[in-house]
């Protein structure tokens, strides 16, 4: 590539590309999105920079087309492509797809807000890649490799979680704590979904983390039994008010004591001292 300049092309999830023109420098605008936790919500799945006088880049072709299902309700239609994994086509089209058809609708229903309509379409792709799954907008991608290992466990469960993603809908503006934002999904996920596999109570607890620090923000399990923990003791509708606000951009750590009289530090404090009974109990 000439040092000089250097052609940028533009591909959006449409695969509509064009050429922005030449330049000589390549110059990304990046902001903080939180600073709360480790867990924020900004993401880089894949940039490239071509050389002007490469070889045209061509777009593969899908050995096999996408399934789609229509959830039970018939709000929303969800396609899951394969095309990468096709040993899992099976397993996706039967297993995965079932539960999501059921429980995308109880999803919706559990995170409503004024105003707010759930996204009537969402794409799931399965492929090898690096972590488990991630959600960006309506497009989930989840690690084949990791789900062929784990079709009798965490396999649904963990796409589970993705679809409350979908369902969050939260954008991409700043002050979202990410123990929150993670801490839902693993909620409806463990305490809603599968709560007989005891992924995120005290069982869990017990064997995982008697050598660690608790805290409420520690996100995703742990962040799932606080809120758990918060919506039996305090306020039943604490994971539903808290969604809308992070929603909506009205999310501010005093609504933990306009809903359940406490702030967050002190309920995590009465919550960490209940959790470490059962952990190490006397």
């Amino acid at each position: 590539m000439d040092e000089n300049t250097f052609t940028l092309k533009l591909t959006i999830p449409a695969n509509t590309t064009g050429s922005l023109g030449k330049f000589r420098y390549l110059l990304f605008d990046v902001s903080v999105t939180e600073r709360e936790d480790n867990f924020g919500d900004t993401f880089y799945s894949e940039i490239d920079v071509i050389d002007a006088d490469a070889p045209a880049v061509i777009a593969a072709t899908a050995p096999a087309k996408d399934f789609t299902i229509k959830t039970s309700d018939g709000k929303c239609t969800i396609t899951i492509n394969t095309a990468k994994a096709p040993a899992l086509k099976e397993w996706a089209e039967t297993k995965l797809a079932s539960a999501l058809v059921e429980w995308y609708p109880k999803i919706v229903a559990q995170l409503p807000s004024e105003g707010f309509t759930a996204p009537d379409h969402f794409k799931i792709t399965l492929k090898p890649m690096d972590n488990v799954a991630y959600t960006a907008g309506q497009e989930v991608v989840a690690n084949s490799d990791w789900l062929k290992n784990e079709l009798n466990g965490e396999a649904i469960g963990s796409l589970i979680h993705e679809a409350v993603h979908v369902v969050q809908h939260y954008g991409y503006s700043s002050g979202k704590p990410g123990w929150l934002v993670e801490g839902i999904p693993d909620y409806i996920r463990w305490f809603q979904y599968e709560p007989q596999s005891h992924g995120a109570d005290s069982v869990w607890l017990q064997k995982h983390l008697k050598n660690f620090p608790l805290k409420y923000t520690d996100s995703y399990r742990v962040s799932a039994n606080f809120l758990d923990w918060v919506a039996r003791k305090f306020d039943p509708t604490i994971v539903t008010q808290m969604n809308a606000a992070l929603r909506d951009g009205t999310y501010e750590v005093g609504l933990w004591k306009k809903f359940t009289g406490k702030t967050a530090d002190e309920l995590g404090a009465e919550w960490k001292q209940e959790v470490a009974a059962l952990i190490s109990p006397k």
